[in-house]
């Protein structure tokens, strides 16, 4: 449950093996490449001086970045159109990945695949060009009643006719110009919420008609070599054919099949190592080489230096060297290697929504999983629906983000844990403490003032768990501006259990401590917010005490005094809505059993309460999944997580 120290691996391997070595790592999924000139410009690129690696050094002087090949995207192309018209979708199985072999070795036996199955491939585009151009006459249908021979229509030697579509507004438009207009235009019918027309003119008129007909969107339907008759005879023609064309493409699907289902593993392969070949093809775009070698810089956990040591090979075929990092280049941002257990991993996904943290931050996973399972549990406590969407989690698993279905599932948890100690079974009270009849049960509605008081009491510990999270991280960082004197460091954390200790005498009458020494905390407090910085830069024997002038300096201090004591009670009062939403949940379900009761039927209690259980848990259940996000998005986070990390992400497939 932390962050994963990552090294940094310059290595260097002659070309020839550079393509199976980049598989086998992709495969392994440890590394991150990245781009290899950043560390060779800045020097950083070490292999180690010595006899046996000379030639290698002095090689890097002709040394050039590796060029995309744009080919594997057209080959890919060429392969998935091939089988899209046999309507084969490829398996990508990593199994088929591995072993040697090159992308001509692969472009080979695409083009074989594409040659096998052309002429029925080229049957098919013709047969599916043929029934798209048949469906689009079936606009037929709004004239099939109208007995007229269009072949003689359409060789009329003085008139032209045009058949085809309008939009509604713009038919309206002609029929306001009809004495402009020097044709027939005669309405016919309507076809999909479109108006059909059948418009002669004059052969001599047949410029300004075009002209006339384009300025309206007129779609003129193209009879071609269709074989002209009356409509409805037209019709029962090419339904004819659409259906001799819909058996022919039956029957080329069964030839297509049962060549597909020999060549299956075949194709599934090749698939495969394209998919490979792509991957690698990106990964070549980082890397440099030479004539014989290939210089290539990559990301990876320090725990799997020797795995990934293995698979380069050793010296002279190969030379690795691991730098920590520490000793990479600024111009190389460390990525942020999160290690969490199975349970908290799906929560990394919210973490990460308000920012992935740095590579020399504490990660909040573990802190954020437990503590979002709790406020969630807190406020939408009930065993039943929390069962519900533990179980939604579950069988979405497979169909919907997994890590998002894993949150669902554990704050369903949360929710069941709750609704067990509030003694809530899909809005019905007293039915658990029935069953299982125990002195733990709590009802947050029979327990208002308590409840709130428990929701600003769970508020107060995780304030003070987030100050202890911010001095961590800022010390670690060597920040003793913020860590030490800052209001989310030692200073802040003294000033708000100061704070507290005060407000918790006004209201109870109980002094833990003297007023006097309570004042002169604060003021003491308040003095080290005002001096932080040039305090600090006087420990750090700074040259200059202040970053701006003292006036600038002091002024926004004042400001920011005031920001942190609002800051200081607002953060704490927010949390008083956990306990407002518990008395919601139950609230709601009140309203729902005295609608129930109104209704008065057994018909009616049902359909309450399906209706009930669903408008909770879709609204309230958003809601409260927003508000848990809210306080550790705010009140939380705000105090001590930065998240200006940049993910680790391993190259894979």
């Amino acid at each position: 449950m932390a962050i994963g120290k990552l090294v940094m691996a310059n290595v260097v391997c002659r070309r020839n093996r550079l393509d199976g070595v980049i598989r086998d790592l992709i495969l392994m999924e440890k590394c991150e490449f990245i781009d290899t000139f950043l560390e060779i410009d800045d020097g950083d690129f070490s292999i180690g001086i010595s006899e046996e690696n000379a030639d290698e050094i002095l090689d890097m002087e002709d040394i050039v970045p590796l060029k995309e090949n744009k080919e594997i995207e057209q080959v890919i192309q060429k392969l998935e159109l091939t089988l899209g018209s046999l309507d084969y979708k490829p398996k990508v199985d990593v199994a088929h990945m591995q072993g040697a072999y090159t992308f001509e070795d692969l472009k080979d036996e695409v083009e074989k695949i594409s040659c096998d199955f052309a002429l029925l491939t080229e049957e098919i585009d013709q047969i599916e060009s043929r029934i798209e151009t048949l469906e689009s006459l079936k606009v037929f249908e709004a004239i099939k009643n109208i007995d007229v021979d269009l072949n003689q229509l359409y060789s009329m030697k003085h008139f032209t006719v045009k058949l085809g579509f309008l939009t509604r507004e713009k038919a309206k438009r002609i029929s306001q110009n009809y004495d402009n207009i020097k044709a027939i235009v005669l309405h016919a019918g309507t076809y999909d919420e479109k108006e059909f027309y059948i418009i002669v003119s004059p052969k001599s008129l047949d410029v300004e008609m075009g002209r006339i007909l384009r300025s309206t969107d007129f779609y003129e339907i193209n009879l071609g070599d269709e074989p002209l008759g009356t409509p409805k005879s037209l019709l029962e023609a090419l339904s004819e054919e659409r259906q001799a064309l819909d058996n022919r493409i039956l029957e080329i699907k069964a030839v297509t099949d049962s060549s597909i289902e020999n060549k299956k593993h075949q194709i599934d392969k090749l698939y495969s190592k394209l998919m490979m070949e792509r991957k690698v093809d990106k990964v070549h775009q980082k890397i440099a080489v030479t004539e014989n070698l290939a210089y290539l810089s990559a990301w990876l956990p320090s725990e799997d230096m020797e795995q990934v040591k293995r698979t380069f090979g050793e010296p002279p075929e190969t030379l690795v060297t691991f730098k920590k990092a520490e000793e990479v280049s600024i111009r190389i941002p460390t990525p942020t290697f999160l290690k969490n257990s199975r349970f908290f991993r799906p929560f990394e996904m919210l973490v990460n929504m308000y920012g992935v943290p740095m590579h020399n931050e504490t990660d909040p996973t573990f802190f954020f999983g437990i503590t979002y399972m709790v406020l969630f549990g807190a406020m939408f406590g009930d065993l039943g629906q929390g069962l519900v969407i533990a179980l939604a989690g579950m069988l979405l698993r497979k169909k919907v983000n997994p890590a998002f279905c894993g949150i669902l599932t554990r704050i369903g948890i949360g929710s069941m844990f709750f609704g067990f100690l509030y003694d809530s079974f899909f809005g019905y009270e007293n039915v658990i403490s029935t069953l299982i009849p125990l002195p733990i049960y709590f009802r947050p509605i029979e327990n208002i003032n308590q409840t709130l008081i428990i929701a600003i009491v769970i508020g107060i510990v995780l304030m003070f768990i987030s100050y202890i999270y911010s001095i961590v991280n800022k010390l670690r960082l060597g920040d003793i501006e913020e860590g030490v004197f800052g209001r989310n460091g030692i200073n802040g954390l003294i000033l708000l259990a100061t704070l507290l200790t005060l407000v918790y005498g006004m209201f109870t009458g109980q002094k833990i401590l003297p007023t006097a020494v309570l004042n002169a905390t604060i003021l003491v407090s308040v003095v080290l917010l005002l001096v932080k910085q040039p305090l600090s830069n006087k420990l750090l024997k700074s040259r200059r005490l202040y970053d701006e002038t003292p006036s600038a300096y002091y002024v926004e201090g004042i400001f920011n005094l005031f920001e942190t004591f609002l800051g200081m009670i607002s953060n704490t009062a927010s949390f008083i809505r956990v306990g407002a939403f518990a008395l919601n949940h139950v609230g709601l379900f009140i309203a729902f059993h005295t609608l129930a009761n109104m209704i008065g039927s057994t018909a009616g209690n049902i359909t309450m309460f399906i209706l009930g259980n669903v408008i909770v848990l879709a609204l309230e259940g958003l809601v409260v999944f927003i508000q848990g996000l809210r306080l550790f998005y705010y009140e939380l986070f705000s105090k001590y997580y930065t998240g200006d990390g940049i993910l680790f992400t391993p190259d894979k497939i």
